[in-house]
């Protein structure tokens, strides 16, 4: 097998997380790399891919969208983190964005996503928008935003490392 490279995008820390975990389990691999030090010649050289990537605004976020947007033709494996559990319907909705993305002008070998820890600093700033306005964060989802804390969990990481591990026999 040719080398993966595995490539992280974070702000929080929870992707370069799953980014370690699923290492041990991708054969000859390079990395984890930050998709900022990630150039066209890299897209070149690599004919399959590992990218951790964290929900932003119900999709990938950018740097990783820029990502996928340069690579054509290549064999991809997503995972992610949200604030959310995976059993809903925004983490749902999330996938089906992300795997139509890779999907694009790649071959998607698989998808998996599980819940992050929120930078509840971050979002709290958000309670401060009045109800109405773009960016309002309410009481009660902020509430629902500190069940984030801890994850990915070492649950999460070991589901990550199974779910890589069978995406790889798809090559």
């Amino acid at each position: 097998m040719k080398k993966i490279p595995i490539i992280f995008s974070t702000i929080t820390g929870n992707a370069f997380k799953l980014a370690e975990a699923v290492a041990p389990v991708v054969p000859e691999h390079v990395g984890p790399y930050n998709i900022r030090y990630i150039t066209d010649e890299v897209i070149e050289r690599f004919d399959t891919f590992v990218l951790s990537y964290w929900c932003n605004h119900g999709t990938a976020d950018d740097d990783t969208i820029e990502l996928i947007g340069r690579m054509k033709g290549k064999n991809l494996i997503g995972i992610g983190t949200l604030g959310v559990a995976r059993d809903t319907k925004h983490a749902a909705d999330v996938t089906e964005r992300v795997c139509a993305l890779a999907s694009e002008n790649n071959r998607l070998l698989g998808h998996f996503l599980c819940q992050g820890s929120i930078d509840l600093n971050r979002t709290a700033q958000r309670l401060k928008i009045p109800e109405g306005e773009k960016g309002h964060l309410s009481m009660e989802r902020f509430e629902r935003q500190k069940l984030s804390l801890g994850h990915p969990d070492e649950k999460d990481l070991a589901d990550a490392a199974e779910a890589v591990r069978s995406f790889l026999e798809n090559l």
